[in-house]
This record gives structure tokens, sequence and C-alpha cells, in this order.
């Protein structure tokens, strides 16, 4: 981590980009890619993207849905060993998975640290170099900060105004990048979060337990005032699990969707409509699910009723406009094996059939790569 600096290098050289290009043609996990007409045959956004109503829409003013996969080797605190991994599941994300969006998470402190007085040129380079290959595959990049990884941050703090600053001064201006605030917002002064209080400091921020905590209306101001027109992306609190109690809450600046992620509660359209639909269904915004993932172990990512509940919730989402990234290109999450062409399964019948225990290495992988292919046409 090398000293904050006023100044900003904002372009990767092309011998490090040639590196990375190397080093991901080489992953053990990469997946041999299809042939050009194939991956041509995938559908694109193109922006610049602008929010009108609860639609967000590109290019000629096409409607844009964003589905993808989420890519989270910049998370970590050892970051370098996932460059590779990281290039080859971008470019399996635009090809094997014929997705229109990338969602790229990116560690706040490996960027700033803990206190965002720090800054690493190493580092944003590396980020540089998975969006540049990203946008070569013609995909939507969305950067997401996050500390679940690094630094375990429960909200956004003066460092994520600074990580923000960093990143913006080099994709303001990019018209196929969306800013996704903060991952799993998780601040409470409950035993139950999701209360008005929680609302109040998820908008304006506070101090609890010790800490002071930036508001996402500050972070969205500050972006618009260093000149950041980019479509942005916030998470509600409570790990994003529900919009539930974001009405009297509403982030102004223009360009907004509001994201929640792995939706907990009664798998039914009234659940989903109480948690996330009610946006859509009052013309306040659009919505996204900005990370879900289902898969067999013996975690709440697992839906006992999964069989029936995905198929059901991606139709929920197709039929309101409403998009998604799943979550990851992993072994027993979205991929069977190191091939990440080779979707898991939910099996219904056999020694397989579902249940939410280890070691099944069954998930929505097929159900979401079918959806995918549906959004495409």
């Amino acid at each position: 981590m090398t000293s904050r600096r006023t100044g900003r290098i904002g372009g990767t050289t092309m011998a490090l980009l040639t590196l990375l290009l190397t080093l991901a043609s080489t992953a053990p996990s990469a997946t041999a890619a299809p042939s050009h007409s194939a991956a041509a045959a995938c559908r694109t956004a193109r922006g610049p993207f602008h929010v009108k109503g609860t639609k967000v829409t590109g290019a000629h003013g096409r409607v844009f849905v964003p589905y993808g996969i989420t890519v989270p080797g910049l998370a970590n605190a050892n970051y370098r060993p996932f460059i590779a991994l990281d290039d080859a599941k971008i470019r399996a994300t635009a090809r094997s998975w014929c997705a229109n969006t990338v969602r790229i998470q990116i560690g706040q402190d490996n960027l700033v640290g803990a206190s965002g007085r720090g800054f690493s040129l190493t580092f944003l380079r590396a980020v540089e170099g998975e969006v540049k290959i990203a946008e070569k595959s013609h995909l939507v990049v969305v950067l997401n900060a996050q500390t679940e990884d690094v630094g375990n941050q429960l909200g956004p703090t003066k460092a994520t105004v600074l990580f923000w600053k960093d990143l913006s001064r080099i994709y303001r201006r990019d018209p196929q990048v969306v800013f996704d605030l903060f991952n799993q917002p998780r601040i409470t002064t409950q035993a139950r979060c999701g209360d008005t209080q929680d609302w109040r400091i998820w908008h304006n921020g506070g101090k609890v337990a010790g800490r002071t905590y930036v508001g996402m209306q500050t972070l969205v101001r500050d972006l618009r005032a260093d000149g950041a027109r980019n479509v942005i992306w916030v998470e509600g609190p409570c790990f994003a699990n529900s919009l539930n109690g974001l009405g009297s809450h509403l982030i102004k600046g223009g360009n907004i969707v509001y994201a929640f992620e792995h939706p907990h509660g009664a798998h039914t359209s009234a659940q989903w409509y109480t948690d996330f639909g009610w946006v859509i269904f009052r013309h306040i915004a659009p919505v996204v699910d900005a990370e879900w993932t289902n898969y067999a172990a013996a975690k709440s990512e697992c839906w006992p009723d999964a069989p029936k509940a995905v198929p059901a919730f991606l139709r929920y989402l197709a039929r309101r406009g409403i998009g998604l990234t799943g979550y990851q290109l992993k072994k027993g999450l979205l991929i069977r094996s190191t091939n990440l062409a080779d979707p898991t399964h939910i099996y219904t019948t056999g020694r397989g059939k579902w249940r939410c225990v280890n070691g099944l290495d069954e998930g929505i992988g097929t159900d979401l790569l079918t959806w995918f292919r549906h959004q495409n046409h």
C-alpha cells in the first residue's frame, strides 16, 4: 500500500494487459472458448445508461436488464493469485454463459486501506485490467465495493468515500460502467435488523457502537459532485435481503437502481412483492438482484424448496424486468467442476435428490444459464 497522492494514473500499460491475458489463457480452471460465431450470437448492451421510471435504458433507448455473474477475486486480501482465474471467469461469463453483465467485487481496503489514507497503484491496475477484459468481451461492468473479505466493515465509511473518488476519476465517463456502492450493508441498532433507525443510518449515516458510518446519500452526492453520471446500484440494509422500509428513505441524485441480494423468508410471490417487487409496482425506481445463488449446502443460500421456488423466482424477475447477477463460477455453486461452462443442476430424484446438505455439488447453474438464454432472445 503506497501513500495517498493527489494524482492518479488512469490507464493500465499495454505490458500489464498482455501479462494478464497471458495468465488468463493458462489458468487451469479456464474452459475452452466457444467458436467466434457462438460468442457473437450473444446479445450485448451498450451505454450510456439512464434510469427512466422503473426501467434502465441504454444506447438508442433500448431497455437494459442486467443478467450476469459476480466475480470476486479482487475482494481477497491476497488477490494476486486470483487475477488469472478472474479473467477466465469474465470471458466465460460473456461467451459460455451468454451474459451481458459482470459484477466485479473490489476489496475497498486493497485500494485505499482501512482508513482511506492509503493508495495502491498496483491494485488499481489489477482493477483496470479486469475492467478492460470485461469491456473487450462486450460486457457491462458493475464495480462493487466489498469489505467482507478485507476489513469486514459493516457499512460505508470515509474510506468508502475515497475509494469511490479514486474509481470515479477513471470511470465516471465510461458508458459501460455501473457503480454498486457497498456490498451487503449490515449496520443494525437493534437485535432485529431493518427498523426505521437502521434505514435512517443507512440513508444519512451516523455512529453505531462507537463507529461512524457514511450514509448512502452522501456517497451518491459526492459521486455526482465529482461529475459521475453513471447508473448507481444502492443495496438496502440488513445484508440487502429486503427493500421493505425504503419508501421514506429514497436516495436523491438520479440514475439510481435499488438492489437486494439473496432474499430470505417465504419463497412466494407475496414475499417477493413485500421485499422488492413493490418498488416496481408503485413506479418508484428500477430494482436488481445484485447477487443471488442457491446450492446444496447447510447454509441460508440453500432453499429447501428450490426445485419449485427457483424457477418461480426467475419467472417473477423476468416478468417484471428485474435483472440479477449470479454468485459465482465456483465448483459446487454455479459449476460442477473446474470447467467454467459446466453448470450445476438441481436434481429431484435419485441419490442426489435436492437437500440442503453439504457435498452434493448441486445448484442453480443450469436454471440460471437457461434464464440467461431466455433473456437473450
